[in-house]
């Protein structure tokens, strides 16, 4: 790949904030007790989001570090830690059997939801069913679920139709399968709209809240463990502009923030502490692979032709190298299943020639749905755009200003194409975006080659060999050319002086403020 021309995008790209790191939250100061101790517990911690909630409702909500919303009020069966572990949360212990086709869950006692109810297994059955059935674009992340039982008050066991090993992890807080709803809200779903109805450590309290501007969390007095509850209100303020909260962190007005790659320098040299994790892998998704729209996307060359077309170095270059890594493949590096020294190469001739062996020798016209929330401005839609510009693909950009609005969009089965990031930890997750319905593959699109290799390598009982097939698997997908990957970025997270206890991996890119056992929780020092 070369990165010797400078197009016009790259211009405007270097005199302005890119791409905020929208799965990041900042937190406002407020007063420490004054008891003497090295921590302090209570007060207000005010978070950020750079976009309004897909929903309150967990099963219509987002995931990723979007699950904050939801999160906070409902607790989830399983929590992901810092660093990737998977520690007991409303299920004390689970086990996979069977061929990794059936999961035994032990739900935790004396827990109740804000309403009264008590947490049973009953409960937790009732809101999985719920979440696979209301429609939300996480709905797949459940799996392949065959059925599930309850054989006793305490035991709730989840058969599958095929091998599911990454089960315990979609069950964790980042994903709203695992998020359980009380009887009364799935009575009646509008009302988690304004008020939550979970067993967390905070509820949702829509009398202190601004729809689109502010949405505020208070103490859940009824939670099964207060010795882990580190304030006594979260408050998710929607601050979308990457100077903005830039700004905020280094003044000190507020104590954590996500920050984008082209203020990380700025935040760093102000004296605050970065914690970085790989997350997003950006790139053009071809939906509509079956031609219903674009005709053109249906042939395999022209898909070929697009993910050569894009110059990744010349973008990773452009968003700040040291936060961003050209990458021709579908997975970041460091997830299980990335293939080093692999993927589309930038090589303008070959794609023209590609474009012309598929019947589009002049071109053609791309309607693309893009949302400039977490692309800010644009810049990666634009860039892709250009690139694609230079072998005759004329790219019209749709852009939606608000992440739900950009869900509704691309489900609407109106856009051959769109841009939007996708994340996992292995090839196998990663995957799923385009083999499964939802918001990247809003057609449901079959592939034989990519299933015959995902369930191989959920199959496989050991390491080494899942990490083979994951492999083969991210080849399979830019041959059948689902994809064109563009860049890789990390999330970036400055962490102000009254703030401890902010970890964040490959496995657990998104930092959470709240966790079952208080060690794991962000806490406030004096």
């Amino acid at each position: 790949m070369s990165a010797s021309h400078r197009p016009a995008w790259k211009t405007a790209l270097v005199a302005v904030t890119t791409l905020a790191v929208v799965f990041g939250a900042t937190a406002c100061s407020s007063s420490p007790s004054k008891t003497g101790s090295t921590s302090s517990k209570g007060g207000t911690l005010t978070t950020q989001f750079a976009g309004v909630p897909i929903s309150l409702n967990p099963a219509l909500g987002g995931s990723g570090g979007s699950a904050i919303f939801t999160s906070l009020p409902y607790d989830s069966l399983i929590y992901q830690t810092g660093d990737g572990k998977l520690i007991p949360d409303l299920a004390t212990k689970w086990a996979l059997s069977d061929g990794n086709t059936k999961l035994t869950l032990t739900i935790r006692k004396g827990v109740t939801f804000t309403d009264g109810a008590k947490l049973d297994a009953a409960a937790v059955k009732a809101s999985i069913e719920y979440m696979m059935k209301a429609g939300g674009g996480d709905a797949r992340y459940a799996g392949p679920v065959d059925s599930i039982a309850t054989p006793d008050a305490d035991t709730v066991v989840i058969t599958y139709k095929s091998a599911y090993p990454d089960a315990p992890y979609y069950l964790s807080q980042y994903w709203g399968v695992g998020q359980i709803i009380g009887p009364k809200g799935l009575s009646d779903p509008k009302s988690l709209l304004t008020q939550s109805d979970g067993t967390g450590q905070y509820a949702y309290s829509a009398s202190d809240s601004v729809s689109g501007s502010s949405y505020t969390f208070v103490r859940n007095k009824k939670y099964f463990n207060p010795d882990a509850q580190q304030f006594d209100k979260v408050v998710v303020k929607v601050i979308g502009d990457p100077s903005a909260v830039s700004s905020a962190v280094t003044t000190g007005q507020v104590d954590f923030a996500g920050v984008s790659p082209t203020t990380a320098a700025a935040v760093k040299s102000a004296g605050l502490k970065l914690v970085t994790a790989p997350f997003f892998t950006w790139g053009l998704t071809l939906a509509d692979t079956q031609g219903t729209l674009s005709p053109a996307l249906k042939n395999e060359d022209v898909r070929q032709a697009i993910g050569m077309a894009i110059d990744r170095d010349a973008l990773a270059s452009a968003l700040s190298a040291d936060y961003t890594q050209a990458n021709g493949q579908m997975g970041a590096k460091g997830t299980d299943g990335h293939v080093a020294n692999y993927g589309f190469d930038y090589d303008v001739k070959k794609a023209k020639s590609l474009l012309a062996k598929g019947g589009y020798p002049d071109g053609f016209e791309l309607t693309v749905l893009t949302e400039n929330i977490l692309d800010s401005q644009t810049t990666i839609s634009q860039a892709i755009a250009g690139d694609l510009g230079k072998i005759g693909i004329k790219v019209n950009l749709v852009v939606k200003n608000s992440v739900p609005e950009f869900i509704q969009g691309a489900l609407s089965k109106q856009f051959p194409a769109l841009i939007w990031p996708v994340v996992g930890t292995n090839s196998a997750q990663v995957v799923t975006n385009f083999t499964q319905p939802g918001v990247t593959n809003p057609f449901g699109n079959t592939y034989a080659s990519l299933n015959e290799l995902y369930t191989a390598a959920q199959s496989s009982t050991s390491a080494s060999a899942r990490t083979a097939a994951y492999e083969k698997l991210t080849k399979a997908a830019n041959d059948a050319g689902v994809f064109a990957p563009a860049v890789s970025t990390e999330n970036i997270f400055a962490i102000g002086k009254t703030i401890t206890n902010v970890t964040a991996s490959a496995l657990n890119p998104n930092p959470m403020p709240q966790a079952p056992d208080a060690k794991y929780a962000w806490k406030r020092t004096k």
